[in-house]
């Protein structure tokens, strides 16, 4: 497969950005988050090839797109100026720690020419190697491979908010990388600004009643700087250096996409209730205890079983670790693992979580952190010969669900209130942030697990014109020890994107009782 880069421009709004609106204010929030981008691909089939792909006589073989693309292209661009003019924050540049300049100096587009093959097979390629999507993601060396992921993190100042490559297939199918600064916006504001974009294009392309063009969100709402107005801090450098320390890390970080069906999701689900039985061999219910008494959320049951097969992987190879340095001739020496400590993160999406509840097209980020901190005697029993110490889930594995459903439980509209009375007390997000800061976790002994989901999001409605994605997808995470959740393009399902240190994902990627769920 070989990538040509055939322009590279910057997209202004199509009007000027009034001087009213020249400066967009930054949340505390926003002013939490790393400047780091985020990426989102959507994918396009192939089109018939008797209208789309490139020929064999003479004028055909001096042109770089087809007349087909070439339109879809020019689409793409003047509905994306236009669009801007209402998200024009995005073709603006940071300024401060506090506001973005809307200068109207655009965004990054890059049009790509993908020879050798087609959408369906570049899909399943990247289901199977995520490397694959490098090539298409607009970070310099366009069309390169190598630390593409670990650029565009420093001081983004004069560094376009949003980059996209639009990567033309020879047979008409599209892939559409879009990349956007986080301490911008958040998952749910830009997947707004996406469909907004593909609709105003749908309305553009001649496919649609002109009548029709007004995105589903509506007018982006800028409020959020007003509900969180941001802080006073001459210590930026000094904030953002434990994101960046943990991008930067040299370890090897490998990510890997897991399925689960429905199926398979709602097995797990029963297995969070504990079985109780005549003779007592099994957990007993506390009849207190009403979350054991509910079967738990697609995202309490997956997060429960990931974090489960992950402390069991783990804390086998503490086990190792400790019996290589046991001393070889003692004599009935037993091998004790390590009390390993577990801290999950879940990102919460706090905009339904307001009396009254924000709209959902609020524009930046509004999201807190749910924090599980994960009692010893929830890390798994015994580990048996295999080095699997799943059989002991009856026992800790409702527990753990439990767990996890009160930690979300506590982000509730009472907390978004104390978090408006004193965000550096309340905020979950800036106490984690702190922690890593100031060294609290004790990285031999501590291992922290972040969780994130966009199941639910409209990810597969962007419809430009020429239809629907047949899949969406994020690229390699760039955090070790990270979880993404997207639902399946069927709809029949979860994906779950999981990064790891290279060495954890060995022995993740085989363990028995994750295969038995997830393919």
């Amino acid at each position: 497969m070989k990538i040509e880069i055939v322009s590279k421009e910057s997209i202004r709004p199509l009007f000027p950005t009034p001087n009213n609106l020249r400066t967009h204010t930054l949340s505390s929030l926003d002013q939490l988050f790393p400047s780091l981008y985020v990426d989102h691909l959507l994918y396009y089939p192939d089109f018939d090839s008797n209208n789309s792909s490139l020929g064999d006589d003479e004028n055909d073989k001096n042109m770089i797109l087809s007349v087909s693309s070439r339109r879809r292209c020019d689409i793409l661009k003047k509905s994306l100026a236009e669009t801007l003019t209402r998200y024009y924050p995005l073709a603006g540049r940071i300024k401060d720690d506090k506001s973005v300049e809307c200068n109207d100096e655009g965004v990054d587009y890059i049009e790509a020419r993908v020879v050798g093959r087609v959408v369906s097979q570049v899909i399943q390629l990247a289901n199977s190697d995520i490397e694959v999507m490098e090539p298409f993601l607009p970070y310099e060396p366009y069309g390169g491979t190598g630390s593409a992921f670990r650029r565009g993190i420093l001081h983004l100042n004069s560094k376009a908010l949003l980059k996209i490559q639009v990567n033309v297939f020879d047979c008409g199918g599209m892939v559409i990388c879009l990349s956007y600064s986080h301490k911008l916006v958040d998952a749910s504001s830009f997947i707004n600004f996406v469909n907004d974009w593909a609709t105003t294009a749908l309305g553009a392309s001649g496919t649609h009643d002109d009548k029709l063009q007004v995105a589903a969100t509506g007018k982006p709402c800028y409020i959020l700087s007003s509900i969180f107005p941001p802080t006073s801090s001459s210590h930026k450098e000094e904030k953002d250096t434990p994101d960046i320390q943990i991008v930067t890390d040299k370890i090897k970080i490998v990510t890997k996409r897991f399925v689960f069906k429905d199926s398979s999701i709602a097995i797990l689900k029963k297995k969070c209730i504990p079985v109780n039985t005549n003779n007592g061999s099994d957990y007993q219910v506390d009849k207190k205890d009403e979350n054991m008494q509910q079967l738990p959320t697609r995202f309490e049951a997956l997060t429960s079983f990931i974090l489960m097969c992950f402390m069991d992987v783990h804390r086998s190879k503490v086990k190792q670790i400790d019996d290589a340095v046991s001393p070889i001739n003692a004599v009935n020496v037993v091998s004790v693992p390590k009390q390993a400590q577990y801290v999950a993160g879940f990102a919460i999406n706090l905009r339904t979580r307001t009396i009254p509840p924000l709209p959902a097209n609020s524009f930046g980020n509004m999201t807190d952190t749910a924090i599980a901190e994960i009692p010893h005697n929830l890390t798994g029993g015994s580990i048996n010969n295999n080095g699997k110490g799943f059989h002991d889930q009856n026992q800790c594995y409702p527990k753990l669900v439990s767990k996890i459903k009160d930690s979300i439980k506590l982000v509730d509209s009472e907390h978004v209130n104390a978090m408006k009375r004193n965000l550096a007390t309340s905020c979950n997000h800036m106490k984690m942030h702190q922690m890593l800061k100031e060294g609290t976790f004790d990285h031999e002994t501590t291992e922290l697990l972040l969780f994130s989901s966009w199941c639910r999001f409209p990810i597969f409605e962007a419809d430009f014109g020429w239809g629907k994605p047949s899949w969406a997808s994020i690229s390699k995470l760039l955090f070790k020890n990270c979880v993404m959740f997207i639902d399946t393009s069927s709809g029949d399902g979860v994906e779950a994107w999981i990064s790891l240190k290279e060495e954890d994902m060995v022995e993740f990627e085989r363990h028995e009782v994750l295969l038995a769920f997830a393919s």
